[in-house]
Parts: C-alpha cells; structure tokens; sequence
C-alpha cells in the first residue's frame, strides 16, 4: 500500500469542466449509506459510500480549479505529517502546538498530534476565513464598491 500522498495539480479548464458534471451526476446517484455499483471499463465494483461521499468532494475541488491531495492517514501524525496536513511549515505547527491551539503528546521527545485534532483546527481555520470573507462583502456591499 502507498503512503504517499496522491496529488492532483490545479486542473485544467477541461478536466475543471468534466469534474463540474461528473459531480452534478454523483449527486443525482448518491443515496443513503449503501455501497453503489460503478462500471469502470469492463469490470463492475462496489464502492462505500464514504468512497463516494470522498470523491465528491475530490470533484467539487478539481471543479472549482483546486489541486488536491489524498493521503492516507493514521490516527497519529508526525509534526511533519500535521504540518503537511494543514499545509504550514513545521516550525510554525509547533507554535500552534505550544500555545495549545493543537493538542498533541509528548513520546520521549516527540510531539504526536491526532488527526481529528488536526481536521478540527483545519475546519475552524477554514471557518475563519470564510466569515472574515463574508464581512469584507458586506462592508464593500455597504461602501457601494460592490
């Protein structure tokens, strides 16, 4: 099994454009938690709903001109891992884990961090910037710049 990480570059305007349909069609298909049945050239395979639900969200980012990366994860991460994980530096992860933004562990002298921790703080960044985002459309709605 590879534990590298599978990387997808920014898409081109024409696989930007395929992902946007084959996206809308997963939609139209994805029902409930049973595994769906997919044709892929001559062979017919099963595949778990959280296999699909993940390519959706692959689609939807390669849709949008979004590079992706699926890396298989462990439930600890290195400093190294996490860092990748929210694409910052190490140096700068550690901070985050001193100020107890992160919570991690101490084995011997290496810090450890969960993923969930790391997701968790992945999505309250996210969240973040999606309002500070939000405020700045409204005050240039409200200056007229809008």
């Amino acid at each position: 099994m590879n534990t590298k990480p599978a990387v997808c570059g920014v898409p081109s305007d024409q696989e930007a454009a395929l992902a946007e349909r084959a996206g809308r069609t997963l939609d139209a298909l994805i029902e409930g938690a049973q595994p769906m049945s997919a044709r892929i050239g001559t062979e017919s395979v099963k595949i778990p709903p959280t296999a699909m639900s993940l390519l959706r969200e692959i689609l939807d980012h390669m849709a949008h001109r979004k590079g992706v990366a699926v890396t298989p994860l462990h439930p600890e991460l290195t400093t190294r891992q996490a860092a990748e994980l929210l694409q910052v530096s190490r140096t700068h992860l550690v901070q985050l884990l001193d100020e107890g933004l992160i919570p991690c562990r101490k084995v011997g002298s290496h810090r450890r961090v969960r993923v969930e921790d790391v997701l968790a703080h992945r999505r309250e960044t996210e969240d973040r910037r999606s309002e500070a985002l939000d405020e700045l459309t409204a005050r240039d709605q409200e200056l007229g710049l809008q």
